[in-house]
């Protein structure tokens, strides 16, 4: 990796690959045009969906598995914040530069698009010049956002329209069964085993969101260690407030 693109794009977690994904009916269409992205013909691709619905799992698997493929420089993972750093001080110098520091890669992805809005106007002028490029490169352009550019009022209409050239999927969040699939791999990778009916209850009282059933799990782990106790309905409701 070069050595001012160091400080740019975020680290890629290895927890997060098309490997440790629970693809169910809520995720199933989203993993395959991510996974055939890079022989798509599209520059963009865009995930939407909740929070804790898996889109960033999504985007770091993607680059994870480019970069292993193609080497460090073929593919970033970016958020707003990355963006604002890189484009720091505005004007057309900023933007050669920012280009530049991409032109090697054939994948970039960004994270919470809708956090865009927040910031100044430069961050959607790099975007759309990163499209530009990406496009005349052959590049892929990979986002996740809650909302999709047709509802994000705030985007400039020239970046909206780019950014719709390319498919927009939903992730919805997901069912019962999956939601039992992700848990069980979650205690899984921390060798916990949690007995049906406990899974079961954790995943009725819950929030339906991935974030949530990983810090639950966690907390239960933790007081029963401390406690020497089993991982039980009843302590899932003393320790969880459930």
């Amino acid at each position: 990796m070069r050595h001012d693109q160091q400080i740019l794009d975020l680290g890629v977690d290895p927890v997060f690959t098309f490997d440790s994904l629970i693809v169910g009916g809520s995720n199933r269409l989203a993993h395959a045009a991510v996974t055939g992205l890079m022989t798509s013909a599209a520059t963009s691709l865009i995930l939407t969906g909740g929070e804790g619905c898996g889109k960033t799992h999504l985007l770091h698997a993607a680059v994870g598995h480019r970069q292993r493929e193609q080497g460090m420089d073929a593919a970033a993972f970016l958020d707003p914040e990355a963006l604002a750093n890189a484009l720091e001080g505005g004007g057309e110098r900023a933007l050669t530069r920012f280009l530049a520091r991409w032109q090697d890669e054939v994948l970039v992805a960004v994270d919470n698009l809708e956090r865009l809005g927040g910031g100044s106007p430069a961050l959607q002028e790099g975007l759309l010049f990163l499209f530009n490029h990406l496009r005349g490169n052959r590049g892929h352009l990979l986002i996740a956002s809650r909302l999709a550019p047709n509802h994000l009022e705030w985007l400039r209409p020239d970046l909206r329209s780019r950014l719709l050239w390319g498919p927009v999927m939903e992730i919805a969040p997901p069912d019962d069964a999956e939601l039992e699939a992700i848990l069980s791999k979650l205690t899984a990778d921390r060798q916990i085993r949690l007995a049906p009916e406990l899974v079961k209850f954790l995943c009725a009282r819950l929030p339906r969101r991935i974030p949530d059933l990983a810090i639950a799990l966690e907390r239960l782990d933790r007081a029963g260690m401390a406690q020497k106790r089993p991982l039980t309905v009843p302590l899932a409701k003393e320790i969880l407030g459930l």
